[in-house]
């Protein structure tokens, strides 16, 4: 799953870590906008320490010569607080630009990952971009979207352009969607984006609208946060991650009495597992 926007920051990264802590499987996470990833700004690793930024990607470059195989994705990847594992992104487009052959190798490495579901924050995507390999690859292509004049507008566009060039060797086009973050009162404004793109966007579907829940968002930043599985936020991404993961077939593999009719529906103690026990860091422990 690839996730990615069209103009400025409409939250993509913390559409994907939010996928990524509520998804049924077992999940890597991979930081690849071009631009410079910041999963690993956002949250220490699950010892408490800061993410090695030179483990990820980074440490993939010297791979990019020959095929990468999916069984050396983990070996890379680090745990973060909570238990989401993810590859580091690279620090710019310097890194980025030098990384040549490593987007199709890491394309081709994530469609044949098979015990584990790849989810991936490309951050904005344009034509002719480094890293547009990994999102043509992509089983689903998750656009994050604002509802604003210029936020639609720069998606309608951008999706449109892209739509002719995500299509991967075998010939088959990622399924494309669209997540809404919408504030309060934000609803009529949703209302009229889904009505645009059953017009403008044939095929493209509308995943869901995320609420747009600063308080609950900062959990991904390392701040406390009571129960953020019971926020705004998480409530409202429980359809939407059930959704995304309905498209490539997750679903939880042990349902409970908790868990909704709806398919791929996240469980209460999967959210816990993904959201639960975090706390910032001290001054100390950042250094």
């Amino acid at each position: 799953m690839a996730f990615l926007s069209a103009k400025g920051a409409p939250g993509t990264t913390t559409t994907a870590l939010l996928c990524a802590a509520l998804w049924p499987r077992q999940v890597l996470l991979v930081d690849a906008d071009p631009q410079g990833g910041d999963v690993a700004l956002r949250l220490p690793r699950a010892d408490g320490r800061p993410v090695d930024r030179d483990r990820g990607l980074l440490s993939l470059l010297p791979l990019a010569r020959r095929e990468l195989l999916p069984s050396v994705l983990p070996e890379h990847a680090q745990a973060l607080a909570g238990g989401i594992e993810v590859l580091a992104g690279l620090t710019g487009p310097q890194q980025a630009g030098a990384a040549g052959q490593l987007w199709q190798h890491l394309a081709h490495a994530f469609a044949r990952t098979t015990d584990r579901d790849v989810l991936v924050d490309c951050g904005r995507v344009a034509p002719g971009d480094v890293h547009l390999p990994v999102v043509a690859r992509a089983d689903t292509a998750v656009w994050v979207v604002r509802p604003t004049v210029s936020g639609v507008v720069h998606a309608r566009e951008r999706i449109a352009a892209l739509r002719p060039m995500l299509v991967s060797p075998d010939g088959r086009p990622p399924r494309v969607g669209v997540v809404l973050v919408v504030g309060p009162g934000g609803e009529r404004d949703a209302s009229g984006v889904r009505r645009l793109i059953e017009r403008d966007l044939p095929g493209v579907e509308l995943f869901g609208v995320l609420s747009n829940d600063p308080d609950g968002a900062a959990v991904f930043d390392g701040a406390p946060v009571a129960r953020p599985e019971r926020t705004l936020l998480v409530r409202s991404a429980r359809p939407i991650v059930a959704r995304i993961a309905a498209t490539v077939g997750a679903t939880a593999q042990q349902p409970s009495a908790a868990a909704t009719s709806v398919p791929g529906q996240v469980e209460e103690p999967a959210a816990r597992r993904g959201l639960a026990g975090r706390r910032s860091r001290t001054p100390q422990e950042q250094s």
